[in-house]
């Protein structure tokens, strides 16, 4: 503990002058954490789809899509075939409203 004392040039039943104090102030700055920015709710966005297990879902329903806009030979199915590239990109809005969150 004298160690300290010595080294940080104080006495511990004084304390410092209150020059010194100003002095090491101005030389050091205020004793508190820099703020961090704020991110913007769009970057929070964008990071939430950086993922690469997102990605490669993202583009699976890019992919059944463009098969069912594609596959229009088959009039059985209709609306049926977007079901699929619908409840992934579902679960990939939820996903980023969580993360935002």
């Amino acid at each position: 503990m004298e160690e300290v004392v010595k080294d940080l040039q104080t006495n511990l039943k004084t304390g410092l002058t209150q020059a010194e104090a100003e002095k090491r102030l101005e030389k050091y700055g205020h004793n508190q954490l820099e703020k961090e920015e704020e991110e913007s709710l769009w970057d929070k966005i964008k990071e939430s789809f950086e993922d690469l297990l997102v990605r490669i879902l993202l583009l699976a329903a890019v992919i059944s899509f463009v098969i069912a806009l594609i596959g229009g030979d088959q009039h059985d199915e209709g609306i049926v075939a977007y079901i699929e590239p619908f409840v992934i990109l579902t679960i990939l809005v939820i996903n980023s409203v969580i993360a935002v969150w």
